[in-house]
């Protein structure tokens, strides 16, 4: 039914009533209601990542905590986004990136990434593996903190056909090694500006010589079990070119190397190798090339300043290719660890090959050798001295200096052969 004016007139003035009295000077004015507080949680992760997935900086002391293990896989990629800290409650916990998956942690100067256990122990909690070699997998200011529980490991491991990119990352804290790689001949993309520190065991332990190039020289380590590279395993048989440069810090040898087949081992100068108790090298084909300098020679020497703590290099290699194999401005040290002649910090057996030489000597040190320093085997069926070129050998604290075994070559005279080559010797010994 349609209302008269009455009625409207009537109806207006009651809402404007009722406005006027709500502004009155008596009452404050209405406010918004304002939004519930959201708490942020702590969250766990356990099991399996399978598809594209980002950890983002949820402002907390702890963002996430890994409760047993997390795998990444099925071609996934987990994204860490700076600032985040990651924390494993158990022992055994581990990060895994496997089956073609990729894991990006890219941390800044500012906001780093944060790895570690629920107590600041070493061993707290065990690594981060990289099984993949996806051109993502990146770890740019992440620090991994008391790691490595298991000791034979590290806290960081890349195995399989993993590679990882590594710069300006911290390790500080392990029961074994900072680093650990086991068949992963591409393990590091690049390794640049990184510390590792607090180690039980070794700054790296590798299994593989080909990314050494890939280890820039600006990083530290200190304070650890042993502050160097240490190889181990298979990576202990050359059998490419293989290129050893300063990298400020030692190699380290605790199994015996084998130099074969197209094996090329270059040193260059100012390295030092440090070999284990009773360890050596063996080269029956394949090549040495040692480069020091006057200033700045190479070094092989034991893992303790000991004479005779590691056995020497044997050199049974008739290879004569990519300018043959030479030792120029070095030192071997504390070498020899048996007695016997064919125990010397270098044994050289010139094999059977005519009017080569396969091996040259130059300003080469001997020091504090337990047995032999150098000793010559020459075959019998050969009809000179051949096969070795030396020049400014030294002889300091040696058990014995030279040993020649003419290996029945009875044809050979001493003017033919020995005193042609070792006239400017002391302490020579041969043996017909």
């Amino acid at each position: 039914m349609k209302k008269d004016w009455k009625y409207w007139a009537l109806l207006g003035a009651v809402v404007l009533a009722g406005g006027l009295s709500s502004c009155s000077d008596d009452e404050e004015d209405e406010k918004p209601e304002a939004p519930a507080k959201v708490e942020v949680k702590t969250i766990h992760l356990n099991g399996y990542i399978t598809k594209d997935s980002v950890l983002k900086d949820l402002g907390l002391d702890v963002d996430y905590i890994i409760d047993d293990q997390l795998t990444v896989q099925n071609n996934a990629k987990l994204t860490v986004e700076p600032g985040v800290t990651i924390v494993f409650a158990e022992k055994r916990g581990y990060l895994i990136c496997e089956d073609n998956a990729a894991l990006s942690m890219e941390g800044t100067a500012e906001k780093p990434i944060i790895l570690q256990g629920s107590y600041a122990v070493k061993g707290s909690w065990s690594n981060v593996i990289f099984s993949t070699n996806r051109p993502e997998n990146k770890m740019t200011y992440v620090k991994l903190l008391n790691g490595g529980s298991d000791a034979e490991n590290g806290v960081l491991a890349i195995t399989n056909e993993g590679s990882v990119s590594v710069k300006n990352c911290k390790i500080d804290g392990s029961l074994g090694a900072g680093v650990y790689n086991v068949f992963a001949d591409k393990a590091l993309t690049a390794f640049e500006n990184d510390t590792i520190t607090n180690a039980s065991k070794s700054a790296m332990l590798l299994q593989s010589y080909g990314f050494l190039e890939n280890i820039a020289a600006n990083n530290v380590f200190y304070g650890n079990g042993a502050n160097g590279i240490e190889f181990a395993g298979y990576a202990n048989v050359i059998e490419k070119t293989v290129t050893f440069n300063n990298l400020g810090y030692d190699y380290i040898i605790n199994s015996d190397m084998t130099i074969q087949d197209e094996g090329l081992m270059i040193v260059n100068d100012s390295v030092t190798f440090k070999f284990g108790n009773g360890v050596g090298v063996w080269i029956p084909s394949g090549l040495i090339q040692v480069n020091g300098t006057a200033e700045k020679p190479v070094v092989f020497t034991g893992t303790k300043d000991e004479a005779g703590f590691w056995r020497g290099i044997t050199f049974e290699s008739n290879t004569q290719n990519q300018g043959g194999s030479y030792i120029k401005n070095c030192e071997f040290k504390n070498a020899a660890d048996k007695e016997g002649e064919d125990n010397s910090a270098l044994y050289v057996h010139t094999g059977y090959t005519e009017g080569v030489k396969l091996i040259s000597l130059e300003n080469v040190k001997f020091t504090n050798v337990l047995n032999y320093a150098l000793s010559v085997l020459w075959d019998g069926n050969r009809k000179e001295i051949e096969g070795l070129d030396a020049s400014n050998l030294s002889f300091e604290n040696c058990g014995h200096n030279v040993f020649v075994d003419l290996d029945g070559a009875l044809n050979m005279s001493f003017a033919e052969g020995y005193g042609a080559f070792f006239d400017s010797l002391e302490e020579v010994e041969i043996a017909e």
